[in-house]
């Protein structure tokens, strides 16, 4: 009888101790997946980051400065001649209106070349 229980409790001794390593692995695997999701996500950022800093360093450049001052406020240099064309004039020139941006589905533009 004190046999069967010296068995009983080595046996579930055995299997406390058997739950516990396996346990203790689970979280292990868990956490090196958690570490290299992080490590991608750190690699992501760094490289995002790289990118910003060198627009920062574009937009600060002078010959940037300049264009933008042409492009969106008209800044002309000494002696040149800024000219500003309205828009309506400006597709009228260019021969675009309203009309030819808006594009039909694919199905209705198929649809009028043949049944229509």
């Amino acid at each position: 009888m004190i046999r069967k229980l010296i068995y009983g409790a080595i046996i579930l001794l055995v299997l406390l101790i058997a739950y516990n390593l396996l346990r203790q692995i689970t979280d292990a695997l868990k956490s090196g997946e958690r570490l290299s999701s992080a490590a991608d996500v750190v690699y992501k950022l760094e490289a995002k980051n790289r990118q910003l800093k060198k627009k920062l360093i574009q937009i600060q450049s002078p010959e940037f400065i300049e264009q933008q001052a042409r492009n969106k406020l008209g800044l002309g240099k000494p002696g040149e001649t800024t000219v500003i064309i309205p828009d309506d004039k400006l597709k009228l020139i260019l021969g675009t209106s309203q009309s030819a941006q808006i594009r039909l589905p694919n199905w209705l533009g198929w649809w009028k070349i043949f049944f229509k």
